[in-house]
């Protein structure tokens, strides 16, 4: 139950009580468990960004994962350009992408 995104005893719990529940549950098959914070309803939004060595960067396009947030992307459906953002929520996810390549150093 440790290392499975959502493998045997896996769960979303609403309260303490059913956290209880579930990690007792947990402990009966592993003497281990993760318990992490709950992201659904999140949006799964990827940028293609590319740097060149003169730092001049472009977006080559964003996509958004049609599945929910968790599921592998190898396994959901994406749909180019993204089709649920903002104008504003777009620009600010698009800068903050280049932001971080730049931070990072990527070149390619």
């Amino acid at each position: 139950a440790a290392y499975a995104l959502g493998g045997l005893g896996s769960g979303i719990c609403q309260d303490e009580a059913h956290l209880r529940e579930m990690a007792a549950k947990a402990f009966s098959l592993s003497n281990q468990i993760l318990v992490e914070k709950c992201l659904k309803g999140w949006k799964e939004v990827e940028y293609e960004v590319v740097r060149d060595a003169a730092d001049n960067c472009i977006t080559v396009c964003n996509m958004e994962n049609f599945d929910p947030l968790g599921v592998h992307t190898g396994d959901s459906v994406v749909i180019a350009p993204s089709q649920t953002l903002s104008n504003r929520e777009y620009h600010m996810l698009r800068e903050t992408a280049i932001k971080v390549v730049r931070h990072l150093g990527i070149i390619g």
